[in-house]
């Protein structure tokens, strides 16, 4: 998928926007997917100022939405107008190498289930062959509630 294609499979827009391509996706098991670290990003402004480092929050957001556009390419997982799977828990994720700018992160998520209106994924990131986190995370489906119609 090309970073239009990409885009318009995620709700998430700029400066939130963590998946810039997917090189391989199998609907229902996996997805590869690329994130091109640069130094211009936003959060290395104070993250850190002397020396850039990409925060492990974010390096969760971005295979968060890799695992976004899996679902949303599956059958079976398809959300209905208002609906989305939203991420409910981060399980034994692990950051064992710094990612820095100009780094190309390599992000592989698989499913281990698809529950109803739950999943449970594996996730890993690489750099340059080199593991740098990797863990579990869940999701649960959710509807939007529109404050103004309640």
């Amino acid at each position: 998928m090309t970073f239009e294609e990409v885009r318009s499979a995620l709700k998430q827009r700029f400066p939130m926007l963590m998946v810039d391509s997917v090189t391989e996706l199998e609907p229902g098991k996996r997805i590869h997917a690329i994130k091109n670290v640069t130094g211009n990003e936003i959060q290395f402004l104070g993250h850190f100022p002397e020396h850039a480092v990409m925060p492990g929050t974010l390096i969760v957001e971005a295979v968060g939405q890799a695992a976004s556009i899996l679902f949303a390419k599956s059958m079976g997982t398809g959300t209905r107008p208002g609906e989305f799977l939203v991420l409910g828990s981060i399980n034994e994720m692990r950051f064992l190498k710094p990612v820095v700018p100009g780094d190309r992160m390599e992000m592989e998520v698989k499913v281990l289930k698809f529950i109803d209106d739950f999943a449970v994924v594996e996730v890993a990131a690489t750099v340059n062959g080199s593991e740098v986190a990797k863990g579990k995370l869940g999701f649960a489906r959710s509807s939007f509630q529109n404050p103004q119609n309640m």
